[in-house]
């Protein structure tokens, strides 16, 4: 029994790298939005992979590494890749390939730090590559014809904020009960799934509320810095 424990969490994590394969594959055949919507489904399962481990007391160094592994992948290479070919690839192959390389770069980087950072501070550092992932599939399902610029330019912000210093709630620590989180998540993928487009720029609007928490934490911080450096 304690053996079927252990691999529950990693198993899930599993399933996050498959549906981040898949998602490439349907990348390779054209098939951009399906992409985007296995990226999002990606997410359902990375957001219960350590929250299980937890559960059943099971936490692991192991699970850490294959999580970051799994995450890298369909969070970082596959929205860099979706990008290249719905939009980037407009600046020619050499320049569309240069502009979409900080993605998975700055992700890889990301996700170093986090597993290298002290765990249990309450906040992560920086945006988490699964919110910055899935923000950038939601982005380009909503309207696969954006400018190449604006494209090129929501994905380098968002590379930018997966290393930048701000700080971002961590909600492991609220005690929404687990069965919620669950729903809400199933329904939120559910829609992306059935109503594509639509939903996902209905369910952008959380994640980009997030995104711009951490930068509004940032400006707080500099202003009481300032006023108490005033003050003396």
């Amino acid at each position: 029994m304690l053996r079927i424990k252990k691999i529950v969490p990693s198993l899930c994590t599993l399933a996050n790298l498959i549906f981040g394969l898949i998602s490439l594959v349907f990348i390779y055949n054209g098939r951009g939005d399906w992409a985007a919507v296995f990226i999002v489904m990606g997410m359902l399962f990375d957001g219960f992979d350590g929250r299980l481990a937890r559960l059943l007391k099971v936490s692991s160094e192991f699970g850490k590494q294959l999580d970051s592994l799994s995450d890298l992948v369909t969070f970082g290479v596959a929205p860099a890749m979706l990008a290249y070919a719905v939009s980037l690839k407009q600046l020619g192959e050499v320049w569309g390939i240069l502009a979409m390389l900080p993605f998975p770069l700055m992700g890889a980087l990301r996700l170093a730090r986090f597993n290298a950072l002290t765990s249990g501070q309450g906040f992560f550092v920086g945006v988490p590559i699964t919110l910055a992932g899935g923000l950038m599939a939601l982005f380009l399902l909503c309207s696969p014809d954006h400018s190449v610029w604006l494209v090129l330019a929501v994905l380098l912000l968002l590379s930018w904020l997966m290393i930048s210093t701000f700080r971002y709630p961590d909600f492991k620590s609220v005690g929404i009960p687990k069965f919620v989180v669950l729903f809400i998540v199933v329904v939120l993928v559910g829609a992306v799934i059935f109503l594509r487009w639509r939903a996902s720029a209905f369910f952008m609007v959380p994640l980009v509320i997030y995104m711009l928490l951490g930068i509004k934490n940032y400006l707080v911080d500099l202003w009481q810095k300032r006023k108490k450096a005033r003050a003396f």
